[in-house]
């Protein structure tokens, strides 16, 4: 039987993490009911360095699955060069330790999740990587253009708009893919390709659009990846929770019906839709227990990171504007 490793970054702390340990209640929850803990070679939680103390005491609920926590400032102490508060993008900084994954990882593939996915039928390693390939969801890129074209900029590449490409976490990834992106990077550039990602905080770049763009322009897709055939599943359920408005009309039991497709789905976080609501709509579909936790709420540290996001935004448009 194959095993798949999965990586999983958690922050506890800012706009939209203080009920990310809830989150992964649910989530482990979820793998719990829908798969076996020896499905998972190794999940790695990676955490900001002062928050790994607590997170650790909280990963002992999810203990029966092979869990490793890792210390974020272990290995990216490059975040450090960037010291202004709008440099560092948190949705950024988690897709470079998400790229980073083979430093970690020894398994060819690895489940990218994020806090707010949960599973939503049974799984083993084989119904992610059939014939050895990474289960992918895919969407036409047009759908959202500028991470294509920001990404593609990046890598010297043409974004090649006219076609799908993978789609968000979960995601399922190659590390000689992402090991190959990285050297791309550094070549195209000329210094590590973290510092790379990190000094282009004011564009688009996403890590799944410049992940499938290097693969495509190394013809190596086909050899990583697959499509859901003819009485598979496909990775994302047909819909998904991206913005609150939707969260009533969402429905557990036809999403986790035999009969529906799709082997995970998200709750946002951004959303900020209580996580008991969260709970409650989940519930009645698999056993959800969530432990206690302590919700960080720092008014300064969220009056910081709207600045960050004011001042991306201007520099964004200023880019435009030069062209």
């Amino acid at each position: 039987m194959p095993q798949i490793s999965a990586i999983l970054p958690i922050k506890t702390r800012g706009r939209h993490y203080a009920d990310n340990i809830g989150r992964c209640d649910i989530l482990f929850s979820s793998l719990r009911h829908f798969a076996k803990p020896d499905t998972f070679h190794r999940i790695v939680l990676v955490v900001p360095h002062d928050e790994v103390d607590e997170v650790s005491g909280y990963a002992q609920a999810w203990s029966d699955f092979p869990i490793e926590v890792i210390d974020e400032s272990q290995y990216m102490g490059i975040f450090g060069e960037f010291s202004q508060r709008h440099q560092i993008r948190n949705w950024h900084r988690q897709q470079i330790i998400k790229l980073y994954a083979p430093a970690w990882i020894e398994t060819e593939y690895f489940l990218v999740l994020d806090p707010d996915c949960f599973a939503t039928h049974a799984f083993d390693a084989s119904t992610l990587l059939p014939g050895g390939r990474a289960l992918t969801h895919l969407q036409p890129r047009n759908v959202e253009p500028y991470y294509w074209e920001a990404s593609a900029k990046l890598l010297d590449v043409d974004p090649q708009l006219e076609r799908d490409g993978i789609w968000w976490t979960p995601a399922i990834l190659s590390r000689t893919l992402c090991l190959s992106l990285q050297q791309r990077l550094e070549a195209v550039h000329g210094t590590d390709w973290r510092r790379v990602l990190l000094a282009n905080y004011a564009i688009d770049w996403t890590e799944y659009t410049l992940y499938w763009l290097n693969a495509e322009r190394e013809g190596l897709l086909e050899r990583y990846h697959a499509t859901p055939q003819p009485g598979q599943r496909a990775l994302h359920a047909a819909e998904s929770v991206w913005f609150a408005e939707k969260m009533e009309a969402w429905s557990g039991a036809r999403h986790f019906a035999p009969e529906s497709d799709g082997l995970f789905a998200v709750v946002q976080s951004n959303t900020r839709i209580p996580l008991q609501h969260v709970v409650e709509k989940l519930s009645p579909h698999f056993p959800v227990k969530v432990q206690a936790y302590r919700r960080h709420f720092d008014p300064a540290l969220k009056g910081a990171e709207l600045y960050s996001a004011v001042a991306r935004r201007g520099l964004k448009l200023l880019n435009r504007l030069r062209g």
